[in-house]
C-alpha cells in the first residue's frame, strides 16, 4: 500500500495505490500558480503521472473548486488522457428532499465572501462535465462499503436533511418565488446525477438533458429582483454558506481494522468529527491505531480535530498558500499551530507530511516537518 499526496497548492489531491485498484482521492486547486508554475502545467505533471497506473477510479469529498477544478481541467482539456472507472461522490441526490440542500449548495457559490475565488458554480460545472463525458457515478453516505476495502463515515443525508431546515428557517419569508425557483431547478440536477448513479446507460440518460438550457434558465432565475432579495437577505444575516458545502464531505477509512489503517477526512466540519469520533449512531467506531490520517480543511484552525487518541503515525496535511482579499482571511486559512510539534505517542512519533511550510506558522517553533516529508517544490511525496 502507497499513498501518493500531490502539491497542487491550495488544494486536494491524493492517489491511494496497491497492486490491485487504485483511488484518487479529490482533484483540485484554489491557485492560479502553485510553486511559480501556473496551475495548467501541475494539472498536466499530476495527470501524466496519473496516466501511468490503470484500474483507478475518484473519489470527490465535496463539491469546492480545489477538491474538483483538476478534474473539470481534466474532462474539458486533456479528454485523451480522462480514464476513470468509476467517480464516488457524497449522497446529497438520492432523496427528493434533498433538492433544498442542492439548492443551497447552489447558492454558496453567489453569495458574497461565501466562495473560493473563481467565477464557476462548482456543483453546476460538475454537472455539465459529467454530461459531456457521462461517467458512471456511485453516490456514498454513512454506513457504505466501496472498493471492497473502504467505508464511509460520512455524510448522513438525514443530519445533513435536518441541518438545511434550520439554515432554511433563518430565511423563512424571504423571497419565496425566487426560492421556489431555485428548488425546481436544484430538482432537475438532482435527477440528473441520480440517473447516472443508477444502472442504466449513463450515456442514454444525460444525453436527455440539455445543460445549454439547464444554463439558461439557471441565469435567468438569477437576474431577476426576487433573487437579488434572497442573497441579500442570506448576505444580511452573514450566513457562511461556503461552510455548507463542508457539511456533505465524505469521510472514510478501512472497512477492517489493520496495520494499514487510513483515515481520510475531506474538509469535514469539526463538529461532525467530533459525531463521527463519538460514533453517535452506534454503527461505526473508529479504530484505535491508524497509519494515516489526512487531516481536514488543509489542517486550518477552524477544522482543527485532536487526533493523538488514534495513535497516527503520518498526519497528512495538504497545506498550501491561499490567496484572499484581506490579510485576516488569508490567516484563517493558514495551518494551525495545534498541528505542529513533535507528538510522542507511546514509544512511536507522529510525523506530518505537508504540501508546503510556507503557509504554517507552525513552522517557527519545534515542528515535527521533516525536510523529507515536505512536498514543495517537488510534485508529489510517497507515504
Amino acid at each position: 500500500m502507497k499513498i501518493r499526496m500531490y502539491n497542487v497548492g491550495f488544494g486536494d489531491c491524493f492517489c491511494l495505490r496497491d497492486r490491485k485498484k487504485n483511488l484518487l482521492v479529490d482533484f483540485g486547486t484554489s491557485n492560479n500558480r502553485i510553486g511559480g508554475q501556473p496551475r495548467r502545467n501541475v494539472f498536466d505533471a499530476v495527470i501524466s503521472d496519473l496516466t501511468t497506473i490503470s484500474n483507478k477510479n475518484l473519489l470527490l469529498t465535496h463539491f469546492h473548486l480545489d477538491h474538483l477544478s483538476g478534474l473539470l481541467y481534466m474532462i474539458k482539456k486533456r479528454r485523451d488522457s480522462y480514464e476513470f472507472g468509476k467517480i464516488y461522490i457524497p449522497d446529497v441526490f438520492s432523496a427528493p428532499e434533498m433538492s433544498k440542500t442542492l439548492c443551497l449548495l447552489l447558492l454558496a457559490d453567489l453569495v458574497k465572501e461565501s466562495c473560493l475565488p473563481s467565477h464557476q458554480i462548482s456543483l453546476l460545472a460538475l454537472v455539465e462535465a459529467l454530461c459531456k463525458r457521462p461517467q458512471t457515478v456511485e453516490l456514498l453516505s454513512r454506513g457504505m462499503d466501496f472498493e471492497d476495502k473502504y467505508q464511509v463515515l460520512w455524510p448522513d443525508p438525514a443530519v445533513i436533511a435536518e441541518e438545511t431546515e434550520q439554515v432554511l428557517e433563518r430565511i423563512e419569508g424571504e423571497s419565496i418565488p425566487a426560492w421556489e425557483q431555485m428548488v425546481e431547478f436544484s430538482e432537475k440536477i438532482r435527477k440528473i446525477i441520480l440517473d447516472m448513479a443508477e444502472e442504466t446507460s449513463p450515456v442514454k440518460k444525460a444525453s436527455e438533458f440539455s445543460m445549454a438550457e439547464l444554463d439558461r434558465e439557471f441565469h435567468a432565475i438569477c437576474s431577476t429582483p426576487e433573487f437579488a432579495r434572497l442573497l441579500s437577505a442570506m448576505e444580511s444575516r452573514e450566513m457562511e454558506l461556503r461552510q455548507f458545502k463542508h457539511k456533505i464531505s465524505i469521510v472514510f477509512q478501512n472497512a477492517r481494522d489493520g496495520e494499514w489503517n487510513l483515515l481520510f477526512t475531506g474538509d469535514v466540519q469539526k463538529k461532525h468529527m467530533q459525531m463521527i469520533a463519538g460514533n453517535y449512531d452506534g454503527r461505526i467506531p473508529l479504530y484505535d491505531h491508524y497509519w494515516c490520517i489526512k487531516v481536514p480543511h488543509h489542517g486550518t484552525e477552524s477544522h482543527y480535530f485532536d487526533f493523538r487518541p488514534y495513535t497516527p503515525e503520518n498526519m497528512l496535511i495538504s497545506n498550501g498558500i491561499y490567496h484572499a482579499n484581506s490579510k485576516k482571511r488569508a490567516r484563517m486559512y493558514r495551518t494551525s499551530t495545534q498541528y505542529t510539534g513533535l507528538f510522542h505517542i507511546g514509544e512511536g512519533e507522529t510525523y506530518m507530511c505537508c504540501s508546503n511550510c510556507d503557509c504554517c506558522d507552525g513552522c517557527r517553533d519545534e515542528c515535527s516537518c521533516r525536510e523529507q516529508h515536505i512536498i514543495a517544490p517537488k510534485y508529489y511525496f510517497d507515504i
